[in-house]
């Protein structure tokens, strides 16, 4: 499998993360009006149950099995032979998910989303086919982006042909769950031709001896932490359901979370991308290469992750009431309180997923995000009682923070602090500049389309021309790229 470019592979991830949130925001406004906040509070609570059970079906395998199949990238016998006990091996934990799922639901321990329940079985299913650690392992992101564009625009013509009323929720939940099988099924297409064994010298098929349980215990390792990530990503959508009983807190947190998580791929993509690039060069001994790496990632990550930040606070107030209308006015400060988890979450990124994942310190990985579920789990419920939706929010930030500032501290001495945080310094003072001259906008005009467009092009133009006059090396580097293309056409 030829291995592309790492821009070019930020580039398909990128287009890839964006589609899994950005659909579901063009669909917004639509469903938000139709199924109303109890319809999508009903949703999101019957989805962060059985992201529980999707979570343990996939185990630890979404790190682990990309950076296996990366390090085998020249030697296609020892790929295929991990792919198929990868596989063979995650059979069971979505065996297990699946069986205490419907147990559940035999005992109706799930109310009045049991429907919706018995629909999102589909989901764990889907886990059993999914084969993206494949692709990423061999840095070739450019099929995954193909498959999921495709069938994903399927589901929003499905969302807006088949989904009319309030009642309509198990047909949307029926259509977001076909999607995600269906993408899984296709990738096999892709997959297959490179799946083939080895001929030796006598023309036969070389043997693959599987030995699927050996990746059990390594693959639960990494499980631990993701179980970790669901108590400060699901558990608050669980426990505003719980704790309020009102199904429209639910509705007003799935809504702001869905617009911030709409940017947040802009600013995490590049930590999937440079998992398997890292991977190799740590595995070879070129610490020299992975610590550069992630100097020149931190950069980006404060260049896009600052404007994308101090942008939610200020087009907020101008934006919901347009775009999911009059009912979600609790959103607007949600979605402002929200906003500084693109930049916290990227700089977690860069030192688990871009540092500690590939260098294989998978135990400290482990203790940051336990470290932030611990935090979450010890604030929600108080804050939640408290201040409803906007104490899940509160909650969310700190542990974010506790899991950053937790693997700051673990990669202290490999890394270069000052290497890390030396370019924040433009980004920040030209974000400065944009909040000046976007406040007195946003608060004077009116909720509208156009009045967010506006808001949103001055504040690209004040900052990217801030950083242009401030010298910011990544900025100039894309003008040069730029007029580059332009001279050359």
């Amino acid at each position: 499998m030829k291995i592309k470019s790492t821009k070019l592979n930020y580039i398909y991830h990128l287009s890839y993360q964006i589609l899994l949130i950005i659909l579901p925001i063009v669909t917004a406004p639509y469903v938000s009006r139709v199924l109303l906040p109890e319809g999508v509070g009903d949703y999101s609570l019957a989805f962060s149950f059985i992201t529980y059970f999707t979570l343990f079906a996939s185990l630890g395998f979404t790190y682990y099995a990309q950076r296996e199949i990366a390090k085998w990238q020249d030697n296609p016998l020892m790929q295929t032979r991990v792919f198929w006990e990868i596989i063979l091996c995650r059979l069971i934990p979505v065996f297990v998910s699946l069986l205490l799922n419907n147990v559940l639901i035999y005992l109706d321990l799930y109310g009045e989303i049991t429907p919706l329940m018995r629909l999102l079985n589909i989901n764990i299913i889907s886990i059993a086919f999914d084969i993206v650690f494949f692709f990423q392992g061999n840095e070739d992101f450019g099929k995954t982006t193909l498959v999921n564009i495709t069938v994903k625009l399927l589901g929003v013509a499905g969302i807006f042909i088949f989904v009319k009323t309030p009642d309509d929720v198990w047909l949307y939940t029926l259509l977001n769950s076909l999607v995600l099988i269906v993408s899984n099924l296709s990738l096999w297409f892709f997959a297959l031709p490179h799946l083939r064994r080895p001929k030796d010298d006598n023309g036969k098929r070389m043997p693959l001896h599987l030995h699927p349980f050996a990746h059990l215990w390594p693959s639960f390792r990494l499980f631990v932490p993701n179980i970790a990530i669901s108590l400060y990503t699901i558990l608050d959508k669980t426990l505003i359901g719980v704790i309020t009983a009102d199904s429209a807190q639910n509705g007003y947190y799935e809504e702001a979370e869905k617009i911030v998580k709409c940017a947040m791929p802009v600013v995490t993509a590049l930590g999937t991308v440079m998992i398997p690039r890292n991977s190799r060069e740590a595995a070879i001994g070129n610490m020299e290469a992975v610590k550069k790496n992630i100097y020149q990632s931190s950069h980006f990550v404060f260049f896009l992750g600052l404007p994308i930040t101090v942008g939610f606070v200020l087009v907020a107030s101008n934006l919901i009431p347009w775009f999911l209308g009059d009912a979600y006015e609790e959103s607007i400060y949600l979605l402002q309180l929200f906003a500084p988890l693109t930049l916290i979450i990227g700089l977690s990124n860069l030192f688990g997923l871009q540092y500690l994942i590939p260098c294989k310190k998978d135990k400290l990985f482990t203790a940051a995000i336990l470290a932030g579920a611990i935090t979450n789990l010890v604030l929600n419920i108080p804050f939640i009682t408290w201040y409803q939706a906007r104490g899940a929010v509160f909650a969310s930030l700190i542990s974010e923070s506790v899991v950053t500032l937790t693997m700051l501290f673990f990669v202290r001495k490999e890394l270069s602090c000052f290497q890390t945080f030396k370019s924040v310094v433009k980004p920040f003072l030209a974000c400065a500049l944009m909040f000046a001259a976007c406040y007195p906008l946003s608060k004077a005009l009116p909720s509208s389309i156009l009045n967010t467009l506006i808001l949103v092009g001055v504040g690209v133009l004040v900052y990217g021309v801030s950083v242009l006059l401030l010298r910011d090396s990544l900025a100039w580097g894309i003008l040069r790229k730029v007029k580059e293309k332009l001279s050359r056409k």
